[in-house]
């Protein structure tokens, strides 16, 4: 199967990336040899890929370096989640659109990967949330028994 954007040497969507990234890919890409720190951020609770130079890290200027085991939301693209009506679309974005038909099967796809995007930043956050308040209960338990002399 021929890919256009391959063909074409189109890079529209490694610029400026914000791809969100699953643990599995996370995982997938350490597998690789690559360090967490290297590759990805974390804004707001999500996990994305880092840019460099203007583009996603792994973007060398002339191809994807990790092409063949690239993130799932890479593989899917560019078939993306339109929040507004709720439904998969094809990135008007996209100059190679047209060669990549939205299917039943990308839009299911697409939305497993949200799902478990969303739940794993639901778990971070939680566990975030609740990691501050321990310390919280830690600093004012510290604090009384500082108050008290025995």
């Amino acid at each position: 199967m021929s890919n256009c954007c391959l063909e074409t040497k189109c890079i529209q969507c490694c610029i400026e990336t914000n791809m969100l990234l699953s643990y599995r890919d996370i995982e997938n890409i350490q597998k690789m040899g690559y360090d967490r720190k290297f590759f990805f951020s974390e804004r707001n609770g999500w996990l994305q890929l880092k840019n460099h130079q203007g583009r996603c890290v792994f973007h060398n200027g002339v191809r994807c370096t990790i092409y063949h085991q690239r993130p799932e939301g890479c593989t899917l693209y560019p078939v993306v989640y339109d929040k507004d009506n709720q439904c998969a679309i094809l990135d008007s974005e996209c100059p190679q659109k047209q060669c990549f038909p939205l299917s039943k099967t990308k839009s299911q796809q697409l939305d497993i990967l949200i799902s478990i995007l969303e739940n794993e930043r639901t778990e971070r956050t939680q566990s975030i949330t609740h990691k501050k308040d321990r310390e919280k209960r830690k600093k004012i338990n510290v604090t009384k028994s500082s108050n008290y002399k025995i």
